[in-house]
């Protein structure tokens, strides 16, 4: 197995992963309210650019990905569910350096995004 080293590795474990959250009973729900059938390729192209940033410095991702996600009905299990797939699509796909910090930026992105939007919340001590 290999690692992520160009961009169609990281087209391939975006779909994946995204194949995944779709089929998710927890997470699918959360995605198909926000995210028409006809709009998942443009959120998996911009998925594309995310990723390529953050892991082969292909500086083409413009965005800010917290404020999409600030107003979504989810908590810790949605973002343990998310964590848990995303590292075992990793983990099934590829092996080294950049997969292993895939799985680092993801659960960091993650308990980032918890941790704002339960501040938001004023859930303070949860």
């Amino acid at each position: 197995m290999r690692d992520i080293e160009q961009i169609q590795d990281v087209q391939l474990m975006v779909d994946t992963f995204y194949g995944k959250i779709q089929q998710d009973a927890l997470l699918g729900p959360v995605f198909a309210e926000r995210i028409a059938p006809e709009a998942w390729e443009k959120h998996l192209q911009t998925m594309y650019r995310f990723w390529g940033a953050q892991l082969l410095g292909i500086m083409e991702y413009q965005g800010a990905p917290y404020a999409k996600h600030r107003s979504l009905p989810i908590d810790k299990p949605h973002f343990d569910q998310w964590i848990a797939l995303f590292h075992a699509t990793v983990d099934e796909l590829f092996r080294g350096p950049r997969a292993s910090t895939a799985k680092v930026k993801a659960a960091s992105i993650g308990q980032v995004f918890l941790g704002k939007m339960r501040f938001e919340r004023g859930q303070f001590n949860t």
